[in-house]
């Protein structure tokens, strides 16, 4: 709604509530008349509005209250299904907009999704909010929308839309079950026109030459903003495709790096390969030559010890051997001394034999 309005406009904006939507307006350069049925809120709303108009659309005339008055554009959030009569009071505010005027209006959408399967199972119950608000006192359709207008002197220039699930958990629409219906039914509902529309977004001008002039120049003025906005992003794709021929190409020289540094390491693992099934293989020799070193080692650790028995049966010979020489020379000098003694008794008996001898001769 509030791109609707435009910017700078003088506005009238019905049911303004505590002045949300007019604050907004404010903010965009527009000067801002509410009307609210409710004291409270319009002392609120009081802040952003030039004036608070107190009134209750369905006992006083619109130009009654606002005599000798003029506005760029008239408001109606969510209000028209409030009125008893919403065409008298759209037909008074055509005498209130300047040449170029038009109303902006926000209606809910009584052929929701939700509202009809809930018909479906015989349920049309009120709520404190949204599409059955308990206050409501019309609901209108898209085709409904269009001929309250038509009705009432003007014709519709813009229809948009805010969308609602048909399946959802909002309290703003009936709660569904899901599981209650066959898939088909909840199928069709949920393709069928308008099912997920949840308010309808209307800009109206008069039926009139300066209706139709000012008409024709909003969609103009709506075309050049388009275009203008075409051009824009038009402008971005180009200078997008730019970047991204520049990416592209540095991607294709990044990807021609990668190639040759891939073919590089292609080939020093093809070396590295080579060179690991060398040492693989020295390996295996060093492996084989180890294995031939423990087998010479375990012969002369084998040698080794025979020749340590045979060494220790040496020591033990020459032990024997060295016990029978000691006994050899005690024996030895054993019979030396009984030699001596011999010798001695001899030379004695010799002695006392040329004794004998001297006295035979001399007898």
């Amino acid at each position: 709604m509030l791109r609707l309005v435009g910017e700078g406009k003088r506005v009238i904006d019905f049911g303004c509530a505590t002045g949300y939507f007019s604050q907004l307006l404010t903010k965009k350069g527009c000067t801002v008349t509410g009307v609210e049925i409710n004291p409270e809120a319009a002392k609120v709303a009081e802040q952003y509005c030039e004036q608070i108009i107190v009134a209750d659309l369905d006992f006083v005339s619109v130009t009654a209250i606002l005599p000798k008055q003029a506005f760029d554009v008239a408001v109606f959030g969510d209000v028209l299904e409030h009125l008893r009569n919403p065409w008298k009071v759209l037909e008074e505010i055509r005498q209130l907009l300047k040449p170029e005027g038009y109303v902006v209006a926000s209606i809910p959408n009584i052929a929701h999704g939700a509202i009809r399967l809930a018909l479906l199972q015989g349920r049309f119950e009120y709520m404190d909010l949204g599409l059955l608000d308990n206050t409501h006192l019309r609901f209108f359709t898209r085709n409904s929308v269009e001929e309250l207008f038509e009705g009432s002197g003007y014709f519709v220039d813009t229809i948009e839309r805010t969308k609602l699930p048909v399946i959802s958990a909002s309290t703003w629409v009936p709660r569904i079950d899901k599981n209650a219906f066959d898939p088909q039914i909840i199928q069709q509902i949920e393709q069928a026109a308008e099912a997920d529309t949840f308010q309808f977004v209307v800009r109206a001008f008069p039926l009139s030459d300066n209706g139709k002039y000012a008409a024709l120049k909003a969609q103009n003025a709506q075309l050049v903003m388009e275009l203008e906005q075409a051009q824009s992003q038009l402008h971005q794709t180009q200078t997008a495709r730019e970047q991204i021929q520049t990416q592209l190409h540095e991607t294709q020289v990044t990807w021609e790096q990668a190639q040759s540094q891939l073919h590089e390491t292609q080939a020093a693992w093809k070396q590295t390969q080579t060179q690991l099934h060398e040492t693989q293989a020295a390996w295996e020799q060093a492996q084989s030559q180890v294995h031939q070193t423990q087998a010479v080692l375990e012969q002369t650790q084998t040698q080794l010890h025979e020749t340590q028995v045979a060494w220790e049966q040496a020591q033990s010979q020459l032990h024997e051997t060295q016990a029978a020489w000691e006994q050899a020379q005690s024996r030895l000098h054993q019979t030396q001394v009984v030699l001596e003694q011999t010798q001695t008794q001899l030379h004695e008996t010799q002695v006392a034999w040329e004794q004998v001898q001297s006295q035979l001769h001399e007898t």
